[in-house]
């Protein structure tokens, strides 16, 4: 019996394979990190949020708290509040002040390379968690799942629900590069099912983000007299949730919105709201990725030399209407139901 293997499949399969090699190419290239064993020293970790408000920062930096008590540590999360080049003085500031480790929440480092740099040649390891930050040097981690992967399935989710003719919107901010990235891929995929993006929406970073979005699509369907559009797709939950409840709002229960990102809400939303259809993020996969960075803190403070610049990726997960468990979902899963996980449910969906 043949195979059918998707368009986003493939493009994952060729993404892995990317990842490897240049894993394997890179290898010789970047530099080892090892400082002197922290031995019972009070360790400080601070932790880099543009935007604190949202749901996904809380379940974050709530488990990297928790992480660091565990182990008599403590972690200062700093606020960007959208303001991204901001992370200049916030880093100056930590390295001034001596903190042990930075972990940068989905923020790209260019905006802060040549802090980066510094702090690595201060022995202060920087993790950065879905932010395509190991491709900077001074970089000690990149946390977190594959954004290529994740743009690639939800877009295809959207252009198999969608007819011949229908049409989608995207929503994107092009200030932070892993969003172009989402972007780029995702109007590969809908290219190659014959999918005509309406329209490319930019969030400028003025403004509520959350208003915004709401706002711009009901401006789009509101424009869109013959009803041609029937997909939203967005680089970011707090965009796709809002736009799904303009749609809904406007009575336009046809439109099927997918995002990337999510969080328990996020999850809630789709069980709930008729045009919020799917998701694919790392809420979901927040425990094995905190317990991975922790694990690696433990590591360098202990003295043993590690790698820097090194990718530590997990594979896309697709959570839908159809296979959103029905009382609840959980933040670590791992295969079916939508991944397998068989421990108590974190959140439950209301």
């Amino acid at each position: 019996m043949k195979r059918i293997v998707s368009v986003g499949q493939r493009l994952l399969i060729a993404l892995f394979a990317l990842v490897f090699a240049a894993t394997v190419v890179g290898a010789a290239g970047p530099e080892m990190l090892k400082i002197s064993p922290k031995g019972n020293k009070k360790i400080r970790i601070g932790v880099v949020e543009p935007f604190a408000a949202i749901e996904l920062a809380a379940v974050y930096d709530t488990m990297h708290i928790e992480a660091a008590k565990a182990r008599g540590w403590e972690v200062q999360v700093f606020d960007l509040k959208n303001n991204l080049p901001e992370a200049v003085t916030y880093m100056e500031n930590m390295i001034s002040a001596g903190y042990d480790a930075i972990i940068i929440h989905w923020l790209n480092p260019k905006f802060c390379e040549k802090q980066v740099k510094k702090a690595f040649d201060k022995g202060i390891p920087v993790i950065t968690i879905s932010s395509m930050g190991a491709q900077y040097p001074g970089v000690v981690a990149e946390i977190g799942p594959m954004d290529a992967g994740m743009a690639a399935v939800t877009a295809e989710f959207i252009s198999r629900k969608l007819g011949p003719n229908d049409k989608v919107v995207t929503m994107h901010i092009t200030a932070m590069e892993f969003h172009t990235v989402r972007q780029f891929i995702a109007k590969g995929v809908f290219q190659a099912y014959n999918r005509k993006v309406a329209q490319e929406l930019y969030y400028p970073l003025t403004g509520d983000p959350f208003e915004w979005a709401y706002e711009q699509a009901k401006n789009v369907l509101l424009g869109d007299s013959k009803k041609e559009i029937k997909g939203i797709w967005t680089a970011w939950e707090g965009f796709g949730v809002n736009a799904a409840r303009a749609a809904h709002d406007l009575g336009r229960d046809d439109v099927i919105v997918a995002t990337l990102d999510d969080s328990p809400n996020t999850y809630s939303e789709i069980a709930k709201l008729p045009t919020m259809w799917a998701a694919s993020g790392f809420a979901c996969i927040g425990k094995d990725v905190n317990a991975q960075t922790f694990a690696l803190l433990d590591k360098i403070f202990k003295g043993e030399q590690v790698p820097t610049q090194k990718n530590y990726l997990f594979p896309p997960r697709l959570v839908t209407k159809e296979n959103l468990p029905p009382k609840g979902y959980f933040v670590n899963p791992c295969g079916v139901n939508p991944c397998g996980y068989k421990g108590p449910a974190d959140y439950v969906v209301r």
